[in-house]
């Protein structure tokens, strides 16, 4: 299923061939960004769960995706920062002075986790490097990515009412997905 416009914004996920009730929902995803797909789409078998939390909050954060500390910032700024408040490191490269407490990193990731994007939501997205994505005021939603083992950063654009509705879309067939795949077999 192709949720959305692969030139703009747009999520594909299958439940995987085969798979029967009761189940949770295990598939295929990846996103789509400006024409550029995000996610392994071969890989079988992963858990959708995680990509669904990620786009339920993702979903409701959308229209206020934006810090004004994060003003004037260049893509590869602004990617820094992130990953440097999230994750302690710059791609995958750690950072070795990150003097913040435990508590100080559990703050960061309360104010800045929901610029998290794809990262962590599931095994579809591990080989993908780092995303963040960000809704600055009355400009289209960025998609920032840096690869693995890459220094630079990919920039992508969607428009805010193309991510919504995808993100909408994908929401309800996972919803109805799940309804499905709980049932019991009948004996």
């Amino acid at each position: 299923m192709l949720f959305g416009a692969k030139s703009e914004f747009a999520i594909e996920a299958m439940i995987e061939p085969g798979l029967a009730p009761p189940s949770a929902v295990y598939g295929r995803m990846q996103v789509w960004c400006a024409n550029t797909a995000v996610g392994d789409f071969t890989n079988p078998r992963c858990s959708l769960y995680p990509a669904y939390l990620g786009f339920t909050k993702l979903g409701t954060a959308l229209p206020n995706l934006w810090l004004s500390e994060l003003d004037g910032l260049s893509d590869e700024q602004l990617i820094d920062r992130i990953d440097r408040l999230l994750y302690g490191a710059r791609g995958d490269q750690l950072l070795e002075r990150d003097n913040r407490t435990a508590l100080e990193c559990e703050h960061d990731w309360e104010k800045y986790g929901i610029f998290n994007f794809l990262t962590n939501w599931g095994e579809q997205f591990d080989r993908e490097g780092k995303s963040f994505i960000f809704s600055p005021p009355a400009q289209p939603v960025k998609v920032l990515i840096r690869p693995r083992a890459t220094a630079r950063v990919v920039s992508l654009h969607a428009s805010a009412p193309a991510v919504t509705d995808a993100i909408g879309k994908f929401l309800r067939w996972f919803d109805e997905s799940a309804a499905f795949l709980s049932r019991q077999s009948p004996t």
